[in-house]
């Protein structure tokens, strides 16, 4: 293999194992992170490492980029609402 593919599957496994977990904690965050639909969150999320391994080593890149525009989109307060941590109640107190 070549330099490129061997990044390309090393930057592919990071990917899907930092989606995966995210998938499996917070499936609207990876929604909204990822932009990946429900489907592609419950199927990510029951992967195993091995189907992880097979699935970045497929000669691709299967991440995403964001259609590049010049003008800014901006979430919705509803959104931002929702992604923001619920804070404890052993620190309800120091939340800034």
């Amino acid at each position: 293999m070549n330099l490129v593919s061997d990044d390309l599957i090393a930057i592919n496994f990071q990917f899907l194992m930092l989606a995966r977990e995210c998938a499996r904690h917070n499936p609207m965050e990876a929604n909204w992170k990822f932009n990946l639909n429900n489907t592609e969150i419950d199927n990510l999320s029951s992967m195993t490492l091995e189907e992880i391994k097979s699935l970045s080593e497929c000669g691709r890149a299967i991440f995403r980029t964001p259609v590049v525009t010049k003008k800014h989109t901006r979430i919705t307060p509803s959104i931002a609402a929702a992604l923001m941590p619920i804070p404890t109640t052993g620190n309800l107190g120091s939340v800034v």
